[in-house]
């Protein structure tokens, strides 16, 4: 068990005067036990008390997670797990609930205690959001993985290749390379396809002139990567060209910009300003980023609207775009973590344009 991080939690707890909390996210439980819980459709719970006591509610099916914890609640099939769970909660508490938590086990829950519910993700968000030493190596891990793997994507351009076909590919490289899987499900776009921020990669075949959007992330040892690269086959006409610099200019500029005390909305504003002084502003559909570590996409995100500080330890995308339905687009995409002293790429994979032939 991670005590140092459990005892954050609880800090927060006491802060928020909560006595009581329901933890079943299996991305924090990893967190703060370094083991991944997949519950299915069962419940899980790590329930923490304001006095740093913690108890495990876990299915007895479920015994790869028997060396958890020394303190584990195990349940049956035929158990009702609610009752077991409602009896270490004192009558007139305040008990927080993670944003997962299912609504069948919390309205059950809340049927059967007299205390107050509240939400507790503020207190996990604000906990996780700050990564230490340990998790930025297992970052740099991860980013190190995955920008071999889209190196050696861009060497399966042939004519006539199919989306599917190409994205199959990843499947084989993460095992080559020891990942655990992927971040998230992989975009792989051609030509018009790349006029969609968010493409589902399907029988779209390659040939010339067209962009080749590729966005991928691995997960390794808990941690996940992401990434995307744009580039052109055999040749990139002046309008793709125009595009690309926009965006490489937008990226490059936001992304250095980066550094605490500086505002999220800041560096969306950056980027943005400069897609949009150059004509293509409603083409840029997302926000800039988003934070990423045991999750693809956690808390805070990094969009117009977030007028949250930047503090040390923080790991995000920066990842500007311009996607023109029926032509094409691009995206670049970088991970960057916050220091002391501004932040560090976890990449180094060019992002000059390049044509594959």
């Amino acid at each position: 068990m991670r005590e140092d991080r459990i005892d954050k939690i609880v800090d927060g707890m006491r802060n928020n005067k909560m006595d009581y909390m329901i933890i079943s996210d299996p991305s924090t439980i990893f967190y703060l036990c370094g083991k991944f819980v997949e519950p299915g459709s069962r419940m899980l719970v790590m329930l923490i008390n304001s006095s740093s006591n913690y108890r495990f509610f876990i299915n007895a099916l479920q015994t790869d997670y028997a060396n958890i914890s020394d303190y584990i609640d195990w349940y049956t099939d035929t158990d009702d797990p609610i009752n077991l769970l409602a009896k270490e909660i004192k009558t007139g508490s305040k008990v927080g609930v993670d944003k997962n938590w299912p609504a069948r086990f919390l309205i059950s829950l809340i049927e059967r205690v007299n205390a107050k519910f509240m939400l507790s993700a503020n207190i996990i968000d604000h906990v996780r959001m700050i990564k230490d030493q340990g998790e930025i190596k297992a970052m740099m891990e991860t980013c190190d993985i995955n920008q071999k793997i889209m190196s050696q994507m861009f060497t399966y351009l042939e004519e006539g290749i199919s989306e599917l076909e190409h994205r199959k590919k990843l499947h084989e490289l993460y095992c080559t390379y020891g990942a655990d899987g992927y971040n998230i499900t992989p975009i792989v776009a051609y030509g018009k396809s790349c006029g969609s921020a968010h493409h589902k990669s399907g029988d779209n075949t390659l040939k010339s002139g067209d962009c080749v959007m590729i966005d991928t992330g691995a997960r390794l040892n808990g941690y996940r990567s992401d990434m995307t690269r744009t580039v052109f086959y055999k040749s990139c006409s002046d309008k793709l060209r125009e595009i690309y610099s926009i965006v490489y200019e937008a990226q490059m500029t936001s992304m250095y910009a980066v550094k605490a005390g500086m505002r999220f909305c800041d560096i969306d504003k950056i980027g943005r300003d400069i897609i949009t002084k150059a004509g293509y502003g409603e083409y840029f559909t997302h926000r800039i980023g988003h934070n990423i570590g045991i999750d693809g996409h956690e808390f805070p995100d990094v969009g117009c609207a977030n007028e949250m500080e930047i503090l040390p330890g923080m790991c995000f995308s920066v990842e500007p775009g311009i996607y023109i339905p029926g032509f094409g687009g691009v995206r670049i995409e970088d991970i960057v973590v916050v220091t002391d002293n501004g932040f560090t790429c976890m990449y180094d994979y060019t992002k000059e344009l390049q044509i594959i032939n």
